[in-house]
């Protein structure tokens, strides 16, 4: 079992002594004094584990989640920004500057934690210490970190740069490659993640266990068929979302929606374990309150569109009126700080998307019965009635309904989606008016990045 206690503890230290306590940009390879001390945390499997382990503490602690929920919730039109700073007030009003501190985040975060990735392949590869079945797991979690952390900058800065080491001279004038090449990047990690990971869920000492907390094959193949749907390969798609869905004995759709964000429940792919005192899951920390909202709330007609009978409506918005102001709030999350014991972890996979995106391939291959059957089993769960008769055009579109009532406020999922399917205009541009402009659909590459390499340009309309 994973004590938290004793476990994140380890890898705190870990973390410090790998990767430094702050990274000042995602070229920063650290002093000579660093690198020797790194290679002493590769003289044993404990501490290799570890230093995976560490990165997924990290995302945590560092609220990615969460930020993954709120700033593109606010670009979409998922949420109504409650926020006074700057920042927040630019990114509501679509008046994204190049130093926007809060998508220089995102910048920083998927790049550290990929410089991190990149360092553990190094580290635990060089090993004569560490055992061939951990190198194999690690390996498998870190090209799977890799490639997780690549998705989301592609989908949100569009072009980036690929770090495929932790070498200065390399990385410090590196150019951004297309988003075909970053694609065909995030591919290749994953099918080798797929052939290294193990099926299990592994504990630290790599017994399985029940914390669904570290990636397994089963979370990269979900990854995979996320990535394949991105990138137009329907037939991929299906095989690698069937993977999850046919692994019934361990996954299955929760028939209580309450039930979807509980640690461990039967629909979570992939998690990450609370690791702040007080907090159970990190999202739910910071949304989870009776006090007025000073962030976020969903949007008013975000709320309005519902369907009647849909019960996601019910059981993942809550009202809250303070001082006669109704204000909606996401409820996915329900516990906030300060309740013992852990029921929730933070949810990164799960597994009604692999139905949407087996029906939207299916759709797409015009297997409209197989199609139908997943979609249904997302509408039935949600208290919608089962749909038949459908077209190739009509499944497809209503897929795209239930991604927008199923996934929202996770993980920029709302977000994504709409720039994926091409309706990113034709959805914002009403809503943002004369604000909208389609180069909104990136954010903009940090300028103290392009500072730093004269080689990184920057994106249309910045």
């Amino acid at each position: 079992m994973f004590s938290k206690n004793t476990t994140y503890l380890l890898v705190s230290l870990i973390a410090q002594v790998i990767f430094g306590t702050s990274c000042k940009k995602f070229t920063d390879v650290g002093n000579p004094e660093a690198q020797l001390e790194r290679n002493s945390v590769f003289s044993s499997n404990a501490t290799a584990v570890g230093a995976q382990l560490s990165i997924y503490a990290q995302m945590e602690s560092n609220g990615l989640a969460y930020n993954m929920i709120i700033t593109p919730g606010v670009t979409a039109d998922e949420f109504t920004s409650l926020g006074t700073t700057a920042a927040a007030i630019d990114l509501a009003t679509n008046n994204l500057t190049a130093d926007n501190i809060t998508t220089y985040s995102f910048w920083t975060n998927f790049y550290r934690y990929i410089y991190q990735a990149n360092a553990l392949i190094e580290g635990v590869e060089k090993s004569t210490v560490v055992s061939s079945e951990i190198k194999q797991q690690l390996i498998g979690e870190a090209k799977f970190t890799r490639a997780f952390c690549y998705f989301y900058l592609v989908n949100l800065f569009g072009d980036v740069p690929i770090t495929k080491s932790t070498d200065y001279k390399t990385n410090e004038s590196i150019t951004r490659s297309p988003v075909t090449e970053v694609y065909d990047f995030i591919i290749a990690d994953l099918v080798e993640a797929i052939s290294l990971l193990s099926s299990n869920y592994l504990s630290p000492s790599n017994v399985a266990i029940t914390e669904r907390v570290r990636p397994n094959k089963a979370a990269a193949s979900a990854l995979l068929a996320r990535v394949y749907l991105y990138t137009g390969k329907w037939a991929e798609a299906e095989t690698e979302s069937s993977k999850v869905i046919g692994a019934s004995t361990t996954y299955s759709l929760n028939s209580n929606l309450n039930n979807s964000f509980l640690k461990n429940n039967s629909e979570a792919i992939w998690q990450l374990m609370p690791v702040t005192p007080g907090y159970n899951s990190y999202p739910g920390s910071q949304l989870v309150t009776k006090l007025t909202p000073t962030v976020v709330s969903v949007d008013t007609n975000f709320v309005k569109s519902f369907r009647a009978s849909d019960n996601r409506k019910s059981a993942w918005i809550q009202p809250l009126t303070v001082s006669g102001k109704t204000y909606f709030l996401p409820n996915k999350y329900k516990i906030g700080q300060n309740v013992t014991p852990i029921t929730e972890y933070t949810v990164i996979l799960r597994l009604s998307e692999q139905y949407l995106i087996r029906a939207e391939a299916r759709a797409k291959l015009n297997n409209i019965v197989g199609g139908t059957g997943d979609l249904n089993a997302v509408r039935v769960r949600a208290g919608l009635p089962a749909l038949t008769g459908l077209t190739q055009a009509s499944l497809t579109d209503s897929v795209q309904v239930e991604r927008k009532y199923e996934l929202f406020a996770e993980f920029a999922d709302r977000w994504l989606n709409l720039k994926r399917t091409g309706t990113v205009n034709q959805v914002m541009a009403p809503l943002k008016g004369s604000s909208w402009s389609s180069a909104d659909q990136l954010y903009p590459i940090p300028l103290v990045e392009i500072n730093r390499n004269s080689k990184l340009t920057q994106n249309p309309g910045y």
